[in-house]
């Protein structure tokens, strides 16, 4: 990757990581609600005078904290050594806590939801650097359902990851637009994550599951056994994106957008990759890819508090 260093060997990189426990002391508990979640490349004595601070990287709460510090410590780690600057990986209690903070300037690097495009990169000028690729989101039944169409949904459950996910947003509006309301045409079932979905609809306590599809779709098929068949199939939408404040370096954000693009290039960034997801990869920011996001902005803001 022409620009961007590589990653080395055998980093130099510390981390000093939250415990976590089933039971926290009062005393800790406000330090965990601010959930940073570790800080990378702080050296273990004190830092002389004059060392600048450390780079506050945030993921925003579509998994869970230790879900996310098992995804992103690794590049975080990277992000560290590629900008020769320690990092400290963050995260919210909740999508509110994280919009707040994302506004209140606590991130001077985040993964944020698509959604986020217009309120960070067009109204307030922050710096995009990579984006999932774009892909449709999908409703799955089990290969022998009795359901042949979406509009067969009527009547019957639907299983949706936490109500403002991308998934859970687009099936809202898709499904409205076709004359299926969730609570009166069909029972909407929510579950935290898209596997815990998959794993109910096995067990026939749902009829049909709300996922992006993609590898990791594939593999619980693989895992388990089974197979499954598409309902409905959405057009392509763009994912989360990886910004860096207004007033970043640019030297640094474009050291950043060669590191990402360039990931699935070497085996090393192929691994970083995998701890994300089995399909996980970046490519670059265009604002033309956002333009399904802007155009139903509006319509998505009836079912889920997007960043303002």
């Amino acid at each position: 990757m022409e620009g961007a260093a590589p990653i080395s060997e055998s980093r130099q990189t510390t981390a000093n990581v939250i415990q976590h426990s089933t039971f926290f002391p009062p005393w800790l508990i406000p330090f965990l609600t601010g959930s940073w979640l570790l800080c990378i490349g702080a050296p273990q004595a004190a830092e002389p005078a004059g060392t600048p601070p450390a780079y506050r990287f945030g993921v925003f709460p579509y998994l869970s904290p230790t879900r996310i510090e098992q995804a992103y410590a690794p590049l975080a780690a990277a992000f560290a050594e590629q900008l020769g600057r320690s990092l400290r990986l963050g995260t919210a209690k909740d999508f509110d806590t994280f919009r707040t903070r994302m506004l209140r300037g606590d991130f001077d690097i985040a993964l944020v939801p698509p959604f986020a495009v217009v309120p960070l990169v067009d109204r307030r000028g922050y710096v995009p650097l990579a984006r999932r690729p774009s892909s449709p989101v999908r409703i799955v039944v089990l290969i022998n359902s009795s359901l042949e169409h979406v509009g067969d949904l009527r009547g019957h459950s639907l299983g949706l990851p936490p109500a403002r996910s991308l998934v859970s947003v687009v099936i809202h509006v898709d499904l409205e637009e076709r004359g299926l309301q969730a609570g009166k045409d069909f029972q909407a079932r929510r579950f935290p994550s898209t596997p815990a979905c998959l794993h109910n609809l096995l067990v026939n306590r749902v009829d049909a599951c709300a996922t992006a599809g993609g590898a990791g779709l594939r593999s619980f098929e693989r895992k388990m056994g089974v197979r499954l068949r598409t309902l409905y199939q959405s057009q392509p939408f763009p994912h989360m994106l990886f910004v860096a404040r207004p007033d970043f370096p640019a030297d640094e954000a474009d050291r950043l957008k060669r590191f990402l693009a360039g990931l699935q290039d070497s085996d090393e960034g192929r691994e970083l990759l995998r701890h994300i997801s089995p399909d996980s990869r970046f490519v670059p920011y265009r604002p033309a890819d956002y333009d399904v996001i802007r155009r139903y902005r509006e319509t998505m803001r009836r079912h889920a508090q997007t960043l303002p």
